[in-house]
């Protein structure tokens, strides 16, 4: 893995977007032992379920999203912030008609995303 410098400073503007889902928009950072991703969800979107090696906390800055986890659904509102341990299996739908905005950070780093 190439060395980073000791402070590199990103724009969400310059970050090229994914579309990893329909009405899904990603934009990753990726820092020498976390990932932490940006999220954009439309009104009707769905991040099916999934699971991955990676510890999650998810923090909800616009929008309410449904999360599915572990077989349970939790609603969430801006402000709120929610863990999600290693290999457990979690997806998340949008309440409403508002676009969710999230900030997701994994630890360690990312290497594939679903």
């Amino acid at each position: 893995m190439k060395e980073l410098p000791a402070v590199t400073r990103y724009r969400w503007e310059t970050i090229e977007p994914e579309c990893p889902q329909p009405g899904v928009i990603r934009q990753t950072v990726h820092g020498e032992r976390q990932t932490l991703v940006r999220y954009r969800y439309a009104p009707g979107a769905v991040f099916p379920t999934h699971a991955h090696p990676e510890e999650q906390v998810t923090v909800v800055l616009r929008g309410r999203l449904a999360l599915q986890v572990d077989g349970s659904e939790i609603v969430c509102e801006p402000g709120d912030v929610v863990v999600i341990r290693s290999a457990v299996p979690h997806g998340a739908s949008v309440v409403g008609d508002e676009e969710v905005e999230t900030l997701n950070m994994f630890v360690p780093r990312r290497e594939r995303a679903p």
